[in-house]
């Protein structure tokens, strides 16, 4: 069975600290990544030449891709929840990906009956790690959602939907500093793509290739 994308919502502030998981009923079948150099600002007049391989900070990077929702197969196996509310809950769950957690209606701390400490934080986006593979776990932000729903129960409710995402990787710059664990998956993914490279560098010795290729300066 082949592994599925998903994302990791470690700040969906439901049920406590668990994190909401959307497993990809199916994986897209086309991922565009756009990696892209930090731009640095123009430099002031009369400054001088600036140096073009000064960088400020690391590259960022962009994915897109298409996901597909379908509640056919739960209809067909009497899944109450889907019998309800159709792919809602599939939905619902990648929508707030893009809602700050403090902007929850739903106040689990209240419903339990705890009190929780009286503060006015800024409003922060949840961590969300995107699972592409056991080598590529990013943190990452939702840029926009393009969802085309396509069918509908007699209630109303969506059964299937087509899901366009625009989403960036965040870096550690750009991560505070109580995200460790995102932190970790940056490093983890970046530590992966170089020991990725060392394996072309390998691959490419034993074919022979690097022997052919004179470099003079």
């Amino acid at each position: 069975m082949p592994l599925k994308g998903a994302f990791i919502n470690l700040g969906a502030g439901l049920l406590g600290a668990l994190p909401n998981i959307i497993i990809f009923q199916f994986n897209p079948v086309k991922v565009t990544r756009t990696p892209s150099l930090v731009q640095p600002p123009a430099p002031e007049t009369g400054s001088g030449a600036r140096d073009a391989t000064q960088q400020p900070g690391q590259p960022t990077e962009s994915y897109s891709f298409s996901l597909r929702i379908d509640a056919t197969d739960q209809l067909a196996s009497s899944n109450p929840i889907a019998a309800a509310s159709g792919i809602l809950p599939a939905l619902s769950a990648i929508e707030l990906l893009m809602v700050p957690k403090s902007s929850l209606t739903i106040d689990l701390f209240k419903l339990s009956g705890d009190k929780k400490p009286h503060q006015h934080p800024p409003e922060r986006l949840p961590t969300i790690l995107f699972f592409w593979g056991p080598f590529r776990i990013m943190p990452v932000t939702i840029n926009s959602l393009s969802i085309t729903e396509t069918e509908y129960d007699q209630l109303l409710n969506p059964i299937r939907a087509e899901v366009s995402v625009n989403l960036n990787v965040l870096t550690p710059g750009q991560l505070a500093k109580d995200q460790e664990f995102a932190r970790g998956a940056y490093k983890y993914s970046q530590g992966v793509k170089e020991v990725m490279a060392a394996l072309n560098l390998a691959n490419t010795a034993s074919m022979g290739i690097t022997g052919g290729i004179s470099l003079s300066f």
